[in-house]
């Protein structure tokens, strides 16, 4: 690099962060014991209202490479799309502020990028679940068990609906230049990365896979996960449907092993608006009474399907008897 040239970081980690400060100096010391040679690391602050602005400060002035931007809260795909801007990096690595990476990650990584001399636009690679620190603390320096290797895009597409792979962000370094028109979608508070990940692959022209568990996914009870408004099932039921139709036209096999969450997002969705609402939804419609064939499931989606396409109170039943039972259950749950 000539001296009037401004730096330019081989890779780029976007982290965003909003209320955190339980877990983000974790995080942060997890990417910082790494190799960050040539890495820059933005923390995206999405309106945080706790300490994890002001813990982040410190690491912002003691590492050249850490900075840290502020903005208003709009989620996640919102923080991420907002550091992809800042990066200056050919290939970034979204983190999730709350888990962390393994030891020995970013030099295999950088290593691979450098050695492959950009001839792959994806690496992905597998995770491991963790509830306390301890759980990753015992685990040292990462270990490589082979080297990676270059998948199909079929392979790739099948992998996404892998729970060891699946749509995660986190799990994959990108070259950025994949994101040039495609952006998280920023209406989406849940879900938004499977409505992305098969079109970044989609666009990719070479994928590697490498079986080494590079991140460690924390299991987290108060996490959007555990808690689903109505607003977070409209989400995951738009975004399998837009998967599946993608995998109907392009890849049939696959969207017949993803028709069965599709639909059950959807009558999960339909359960919990009124008939002028779901009316709002005509494709959601045409797949529930007319796409799919419900001889493949067992007597409960029989009955849902049919009792939804020709006897709509019996569905409004069924769906009232849900909404007990789950409360019931979270009852149960809160009691133990």
């Amino acid at each position: 690099m000539k001296p009037d040239e401004p730096y330019k970081p081989l890779l780029s980690i976007i982290i965003p962060m909003y209320n955190v400060e339980k877990y983000i100096k974790f995080c942060i010391n997890s990417v910082i014991k790494n190799d960050i040679s040539d890495v820059e690391i933005l923390i995206v602050n999405d309106g945080s209202t706790d300490s994890s602005r002001a813990i982040m400060e410190k690491y912002q002035s003691e590492y050249s490479q850490i900075r840290v931007y502020d903005k208003k809260n709009e989620g996640v795909s919102s923080a991420r799309n907002y550091g992809l801007m800042k990066s200056k990096g050919d290939w970034v690595w979204f983190i999730d502020s709350d888990d962390a990476i393994n030891q020995g990650s970013l030099k295999y990584i950088k290593k691979e990028i450098s050695d492959r001399n950009n001839k792959f636009d994806i690496l992905v690679f597998k995770y491991l679940k963790f509830k306390r620190n301890s759980d990753v603390s015992k685990i040292n320096d990462i270990k490589i068990p082979n080297e990676a290797k270059a998948i199909s895009k079929f392979q790739a597409m099948k992998s996404l609906l892998d729970n060891n792979i699946a749509a995660f962000p986190w799990n994959k370094i990108f070259k950025k230049s994949l994101f040039d028109k495609i952006k998280f979608p920023e209406d989406r508070i849940y879900t938004e990365d499977l409505s992305i990940m098969y079109k970044l692959y989609d666009k990719a022209s070479s994928i590697y896979f490498q079986s080494a568990p590079f991140y460690f996914y924390r299991i987290r009870n108060d996490s959007l996960t555990h808690n689903l408004s109505t607003k977070k099932i409209k989400d995951a039921a738009l975004s399998h449907y837009k998967m599946y139709s993608f995998f109907k036209e392009n890849y049939p096999t696959l969207a017949i092993k993803l028709e069965r969450n599709t639909m059950i997002n959807v009558i999960s969705l339909f359960h919990r608006l009124n008939k002028e609402q779901i009316l709002l939804y005509p494709d959601l419609i045409e797949f529930l009474t007319q796409n799919i064939k419900i001889t493949n499931y067992d007597i409960r989606y029989k009955i849902e399907c049919l009792s939804f396409k020709k006897c709509y109170p019996i569905f409004v039943i069924i769906g009232r008897i849900g909404k007990i039972s789950r409360k019931i259950r979270n009852y149960v749950k809160e009691e133990k």
